[in-house]
C-alpha cells in the first residue's frame, strides 16, 4: 500500500469545495472548515475522546456533536473486577455548543443536571474535568486530569470515501503523560505522569449513513519508555495511506496494513498481524464495554474490548519492542446514523 505522507499545512477542501489531498501526517497539518462541508448538519460527525487504561482500571470521556444531537459519555472500568460503569447523556443541538475545528487549542463544555464534562486544551497541555452525580447507578464520580509533556508527533489522517465527498479527518495522540485523580464511589484513583499515559482520539468529518470500523489503541510505559500503537481499518478509501502506526519516545513509526483475526467468541484470544510483519501480537480480552443505542433509524452497536497484548513490534530503524501484558483496547463498531 502507498503511504502518502503530508509534510506541510494544507486544507481538507480545495477552494471549489472538493476534497483535497488524502494521506497521513505526523502533525495536524489539515485545516478543517465547516463552510466547505458538502453536507447538511445532520451528516457531520465530530468528537473528542480521551482514554487512560492502566491495565487495572480505565477511564474514558467522549464529547461529540453528531449533527442531530449532542452527546457526552463517561466510563469507569475496573478490569480486574469486570465492572463497566458507563453513562451517556444526550441533548438536542444548540448554536452555543460546537466542537473546535482544530485540535491544538480550545475549550468544550457539556453540562446538564446529571453530568459536567469539560475539556480545555492548548499546544502544551490538555485538561479533562468531569462530575457525574451517580455514574450508571454505581455512585458519584469525579475526574480532574491533566496531560502534559505532550509527544512531538501524532497520527493524523484524511480518509475519503470513493465518492470523494464523504471523508474522515482524524488525529490520534497517544502516550500523553497523565497526572491527576479520579474519585469513583468515594474511592480515589491517582495517576502519575511517570507511570500513566493516555490517548486522544480527535475526529471530524462527513460520514455516510452506514459505517463499520475496527480500531486498536495502546499507550503505556514499556521498559521505562513511552510506547503505544494505533491500528485501524474498515471504512473509506485507504489507497493513500493507513492509520497504522507505532508510537515510541514521542515519535511516530509508520506501519502498512493490519488485520484483526477475531474469533467467533470475541472474548477468546485475537491474532493481530501486519502485512509488513512489523506487528505480530495476541490480544487477550478481559472486558467487553458494549453499548447498543437503537433508535430504529439511528443505531450504534459498539463493542470495545479491553485486555492485554503480547507480541513484537518493529520500529522504523528495525529495533524490536517486546509487548508483554501491554494494556490495550480494541473496537468493533457498527453505526447507522
Amino acid at each position: 500500500m502507498n503511504q502518502h505522507e503530508i509534510i506541510k499545512p494544507t486544507s481538507v477542501h480545495q477552494e471549489d469545495g472538493t476534497l483535497a489531498d488524502a494521506g497521513f501526517a505526523r502533525h495536524p497539518h489539515w485545516k478543517y472548515d465547516h463552510s466547505h462541508l458538502p453536507a447538511a448538519r445532520l451528516r457531520m460527525k465530530e468528537w473528542d475522546y480521551y482514554l487512560i487504561n492502566t491495565g487495572q482500571i480505565a477511564v474514558a470521556f467522549t464529547l461529540s456533536d453528531l449533527g442531530y444531537l449532542r452527546m457526552a459519555s463517561v466510563s469507569f472500568l475496573n478490569l480486574e473486577k469486570g465492572l463497566d460503569a458507563t453513562q451517556t447523556e444526550l441533548l438536542p443541538p444548540t448554536k452555543d455548543f460546537f466542537m473546535p475545528t482544530q485540535s491544538q487549542n480550545g475549550h468544550i463544555r457539556f453540562e446538564n443536571k446529571n453530568m459536567i464534562l469539560d475539556y480545555e486544551f492548548s499546544l502544551q497541555s490538555r485538561k479533562v474535568y468531569c462530575e457525574v452525580k451517580n455514574l450508571a447507578g454505581h455512585g458519584p464520580f469525579k475526574a480532574d486530569l491533566h496531560f502534559t509533556n505532550l509527544p512531538e508527533e501524532s497520527m493524523n489522517i484524511l480518509t475519503p470515501w470513493p465518492d470523494r465527498k464523504h471523508f474522515y479527518l482524524n488525529e490520534k495522540c497517544n502516550c500523553m503523560p497523565a497526572e491527576g485523580k479520579v474519585v469513583f464511589n468515594y474511592k480515589i484513583y491517582r495517576f502519575h505522569q511517570d507511570e500513566h499515559c493516555g490517548v486522544l482520539d480527535w475526529g471530524r468529518g462527513y460520514w455516510p449513513y452506514k459505517s463499520h470500523w475496527y480500531w486498536g489503541t495502546a499507550s503505556a510505559m514499556v521498559d521505562g519508555e513511552l510506547f503505544g500503537f494505533n491500528l485501524g481499518y474498515g471504512f473509506g478509501d485507504l489507497s493513500a495511506a493507513s492509520e497504522n502506526v507505532l508510537f515510541y519516545q514521542g515519535r511516530v513509526h509508520k506501519l502498512d496494513q493490519i488485520r484483526f483475526y477475531i474469533p467467533e467468541n470475541p472474548m477468546d484470544k485475537w491474532m493481530i498481524t501486519s502485512n509488513d510483519r512489523r506487528f505480530e501480537g495476541v490480544f487477550t480480552p478481559v472486558l467487553d464495554r458494549a453499548a447498543d443505542i437503537d433508535l430504529k433509524v439511528i443505531r450504534s452497536d459498539q463493542h470495545q474490548y479491553f485486555g492485554f497484548v503480547d507480541g513484537t513490534a518493529v520500529l522504523d530503524d528495525g529495533s524490536h519492542i517486546l509487548m508483554r501484558d501491554l494494556p490495550a483496547a480494541f473496537e468493533d463498531i457498527h453505526n447507522k446514523y
